[in-house]
């Protein structure tokens, strides 16, 4: 159970749909899953955590052909438990890291991603993994102050007979304290680098999967409902500072505007006029924060204008279709 389309490199594009792409939560599907169950492994099981369980789940599962070309575009319940066992086991921002890694590196062998899969991971996400995002707040310039300012206090007042009769060796040895103090200080700036790493690793993620999404047609009434949803998601993690810079979250926003627009260029005369002008007024009525941001520069069309325009295109490429007039370029 797939959507299949092919997508030319001419101006020629075309996208063919199969019958069943998914409308329904795709682990309860019991005929896709008995599909799967009698075909190869059943992928529908848990992942048993241990060496051999894992040892089951790379070799019958994550290895085969299918998995990447069939079940993974359309369900993320795998990578969704590796993140539950992560925030159930402490693990660290490392295992963090490696989730993102092994899942994306999958997600490049597919052609598409299906929306209500990736609704189904962001809704999930704040909670699974903002706690790797967490660090103590800090001042680290005045922590180092009170530090400096406390170490030579107490030395001078517990050493000072010392100091009086052997200055440059006490001064070494405050010197030495210092600097071992400031070390175990590091660690908090070290953990807010690679938290920062982490966080571009799955910013870089979300655009991966959000450049590979695709809606059928024939669900057009339930488009916008998807389009609207990855939108809020994406918000979510903002709210919740997983995202925390707002280009980092703009440039998530365009990914999804770009694919969104290249779905109406590839399906324009598949979805019914009056979608287009429904759709028109979707947004001109929606509470997206996507349309709240500035761009990068004032005469840069914004995201609003980018998605009306594409609209506006595909209505007369769905009319002209419907009237038996061909559009060129």
């Amino acid at each position: 159970m797939k959507i299949k389309y092919i997508i030319s490199l001419s101006l020629l594009l075309s996208i063919i749909y199969s019958n069943n792409l998914k409308t329904e939560n795709f682990q309860q599907d019991k005929l896709l899953e008995n599909e799967f169950r009698h075909t190869y492994a059943n992928p529908f099981e848990p992942i048993s955590f241990t060496a051999e369980g894992l040892n089951y789940f790379f070799e019958s599962i994550y290895n085969q052909t299918w998995y990447g070309q069939d079940f993974l575009p359309n369900n993320f319940t795998h990578m969704i438990q590796f993140l539950k066992f992560g925030k159930k086991n402490n693990q660290k921002l490392e295992f963090f890291k490696s989730v993102i890694k092994l899942f994306g590196n999958k997600i490049k062998s597919t052609t598409y991603v299906n929306p209500y899969a990736l609704i189904e991971l962001l809704e999930q996400m704040p909670k699974l993994i903002k706690h790797y995002f967490i660090i103590p707040e800090a001042n680290i310039f005045e922590n180092n102050k009170k530090l400096i300012t406390d170490l030579l206090f107490s030395s001078f007042r517990s050493q000072f007979s010392f100091f009086k009769k052997s200055p440059n060796k006490f001064l070494n040895n405050l010197s030495v304290g210092i600097l071992e103090a400031l070390n175990k200080q590091s660690g908090l700036i070290d953990k807010r680098v690679t938290i920062e790493n982490i966080r571009q690793s799955l910013i870089r993620m979300l655009e991966l999967y959000i450049g590979k999404l695709v809606w059928d047609p024939k669900e057009h009434k339930k488009i916008w409902k998807l389009f609207y949803a990855i939108n809020k998601n994406v918000e979510k993690l903002a709210e919740k500072n997983i995202i925390t810079d707002l280009d980092s979250l703009d440039d998530l926003f365009w990914s999804l505007i770009h694919r969104f627009c290249f779905f109406i260029e590839l399906a324009a005369q598949d979805l019914p006029i009056n979608f287009y002008k429904k759709f028109r007024n979707k947004i001109a009525a929606s509470d997206l924060f996507m349309f709240e941001i500035a761009e990068q520069e004032q005469s840069i069309k914004t995201k609003e204008s980018h998605l009306m325009h594409a609209l506006f295109e595909g209505e007369a490429k769905a009319r002209a279709y419907k009237t038996g007039i061909v559009l060129r370029g």
